[in-house]
């Protein structure tokens, strides 16, 4: 049974220990998702009206050629080395960590390599070679996944503990009961409970992660602290390109 079929019955994340899916955000998203409920994909969020400026940069291209933009993204490995550089220069990001059964009941794929900074991939002068370590070719994607339950026992069994492996689901991963959200330092807490309140969304457990607090930047704490206020009082408002991959 592949991911583009029914939904499968066994768990592999949940076998292999996992108790958390892991995805980051830059701290002026966090209206845009509280509102959804959910986390989307490109395809998705450029659908209900976003522009190319609401993405990455200097990842979400790559996303797109290498096939997956239609996925959302989301880690086995807590505080990947882009949080650590984005909050060492003072960009505030959250953590949204999501229950792993309720990811197993979303189509999903996982895959071992880094799907945006790789130089290797499918067209490329050298491809990964499929294999139960790296995943196989599916569907138009141009580096390999695993995508039935036994193939993501076999990546799991390889890589876990050892490699970043990625979590791809397909089109929305819906935020359940028990998805926490995480912030790295007091001042964001309050942030968060505050534009929380103001939106009447409760259902995410706030936490703060003080392991990582990180260097306030009064330029940008500025000009993210305005796209906040206007995300909250315009529920319309689709961001203003604000770069947080520069910063």
């Amino acid at each position: 049974m592949t991911a583009s079929g029914a939904r499968e019955q066994s768990q592999p994340l949940v076998e292999a220990g996992v108790k958390s899916v892991f995805h980051y955000a830059p701290l002026h998203y966090l209206p845009f998702i509280l509102r959804s409920g959910d986390l989307l994909s490109k395809v998705h969020l450029l659908a209900d009206g976003y522009g190319n400026s609401h993405f990455r940069s200097t990842s979400a291209r790559q996303d797109e050629y290498r096939g997956f933009s239609g996925y959302v993204h989301g880690s086995l490995t807590p505080h990947p080395p882009i949080l650590k550089a984005k909050l060492g220069r003072g960009f505030p990001h959250f953590e949204i960590s999501v229950p792993t059964e309720a990811v197993e009941e979303q189509t999903y794929l996982l895959c071992r390599f880094n799907i945006a900074k790789t130089r290797h991939f499918r067209g490329a002068k050298q491809e990964p070679p499929e294999s139960p370590e790296n995943g196989y070719y599916f569907g138009n994607l141009r580096l390999p996944v695993a995508d039935t339950v036994q193939r993501k026992r076999d990546l799991l069994r390889l890589n876990l503990g050892q490699r970043m492996i990625e979590v791809l689901v397909r089109d929305r991963l819906p935020l359940p009961m028990g998805t926490v959200l995480t912030v790295f330092s007091d001042e964001d807490l309050a942030v968060v409970q505050r534009v929380s309140r103001d939106l009447a969304q409760h259902a995410m457990k706030l936490e703060s992660d003080r392991s990582l607090a990180y260097p306030q930047t009064p330029t940008v704490r500025e000009n993210v602290m305005k796209a906040l206020e206007r995300a909250v009082s315009d529920r319309d408002w689709k961001g203003d390109g604000l770069e947080f991959d520069r910063v």
